[in-house]
């Protein structure tokens, strides 16, 4: 399994304040922070379906939201060599050990953790921002 796990700096003391105040602000908060996340489960997606293969990688890609931000993640059991694996590796271990892997083209990261990078600066901004109008809705009416 492959995973990426996006925390947000100061979430939790933000859940924490928003739980206290109003349960709903806290879902309202997690439902937000997975719409903000989006663009990389959808980009990682992409870039999982341009790698040629059943798109079973593609396809197992998901995501959930956590205590302090969302996760993304893959239960394909060929995603780490998918995302990390170098042109030429051969299986390390089992009925396979010495044969050849197949690695996409492209070097690593392919996918999830690529996608990340990519859209790292403006999910940070979209959160941010989601955060700053709730607490002015809040302290507004």
């Amino acid at each position: 399994m492959v995973g990426l796990k996006i925390e947000i700096d100061g979430a939790k003391e933000v859940a924490d304040g928003l739980r206290r105040i109003d349960r709903q602000l806290l879902k309202e908060l997690k439902q937000g922070m997975k719409e903000d996340a989006r663009p990389i489960l959808q980009d990682a997606r992409s870039y999982a379906s341009g790698l040629g293969g059943s798109g079973q990688y593609a396809g197992s890609l998901s995501m959930r939201a956590i205590k302090d931000g969302v996760r993304i993640q893959s239960d394909d059991p060929g995603a780490g060599t998918i995302e990390f694996a170098h042109r030429g590796a051969y299986y390390l271990s089992g009925s396979r050990r010495g044969l050849p892997v197949g690695v996409p083209m492209g070097g690593p990261p392919r996918a999830l953790v690529r996608a990340s990078e990519e859209n790292e600066d403006a999910v940070r901004r979209a959160v941010e921002t989601r955060i700053e109008r709730m607490i002015a809705r809040y302290l507004n009416g």
